[in-house]
């Protein structure tokens, strides 16, 4: 049966490739989430149902709806968290899912634009392995010292969102239990696009030239790389990172023979470009 259902899993994560999930039709306008755009500092989280995604594998991006069209643009400094989590609600405003470095797929600065009354669109760093069982987490740590008032559209869905905002202090999103300004738990979630990818920013015959086998492995797992330094991170399915190794290149064979059964995710990443493999650990 637990084979039957990595099977699976990863038939969805294949099917996922170059899949874009929205998630609201919502008219509503916040200027709370995916950020509070009205106060100098601001950390949010946001809850999104495995059932409403329904779906498996890397998402490589994540836009939001923008309400209107602004005059002047708007730079932000945030932090873009994303973690497969039981949770479904926000019951107050202490519950608060805790996130750490490692759950970071976004960090810069971030444009709302001028004039332009759309979608848009966060690339992440590294592509987030989402496991299609769990609920989604969205977090986004803002840090900009000023404010703009921006809405963005949001879908009614109760207790989704929890928000910790203030003009005075910069929150530390590894210990927002100690923080003592406005919090706020509502149902303000933007309106959202998950964008499933196997890869960000390789052209077609680079991507192609990518290979890893045997595949299902024991633990011993080849890779068929460009000849030029690439750096390699594997990640469980639950996002983590359990090996990097740094200037790769031609045939490289990772000794994985310590990880537990299941699904993994190969990041190999170059200068300019991150490409992303599935492998399963038996």
């Amino acid at each position: 049966m637990k084979r039957l259902s990595l099977i699976a899993f990863l038939a969805m994560a294949l099917m996922a490739k170059a899949q874009t999930i929205t998630i609201g039709e919502g008219n509503g306008m916040s200027d709370a989430v995916p950020y509070n755009t009205f106060y100098n500092y601001s950390f949010t989280e946001q809850i999104f149902l495995a059932s409403e995604i329904e779906y498996a594998g890397n998402i490589k991006a994540v836009s939001f709806r923008l309400a209107y069209s602004y005059s002047t643009e708007h730079t932000s400094d945030i932090a873009v968290y994303l973690k497969n989590v039981s949770k479904s609600v926000f019951e107050d405003t202490s519950d608060y899912e805790p996130v750490t470095e490692e759950d970071i797929v976004f960090s810069g600065p971030w444009t709302i634009p001028a004039d332009y009354d759309g979608w848009i669109t966060i690339e992440f760093d590294r592509p987030f392995a989402y496991n299609g069982t769990d609920n989604l987490l969205i977090a986004v740590d803002e840090n900009s010292e000023d404010y703009a008032i921006r809405y963005f559209r949001y879908t009614d869905t109760p207790n989704s969102v929890l928000s910790y905002c203030s003009d005075i202090w910069n929150l530390n999103p590894y210990d927002l239990g100690s923080f003592v300004g406005p919090k706020e738990v509502s149902h303000y979630r933007a309106n959202t696009k998950l964008v499933f990818g196997g890869s960000v920013g390789l052209d077609e015959d680079s991507e192609n030239m990518l290979s890893v086998y045997p595949n299902p492995s024991h633990g011993q797992v080849s890779i068929n790389l460009p000849e030029e330094d690439r750096e390699i991170v594997v990640f469980n399915s639950l996002g983590q990172q359990v090996y990097q190794q740094s200037n790769a290149n031609g045939m490289t064979t990772l000794n994985l023979e310590g990880l537990n059964s299941g699904l993994y995710f190969v990041t190999v990443k170059s200068e300019s470009a991150v490409s992303t493999l599935k492998f399963v650990k038996e």
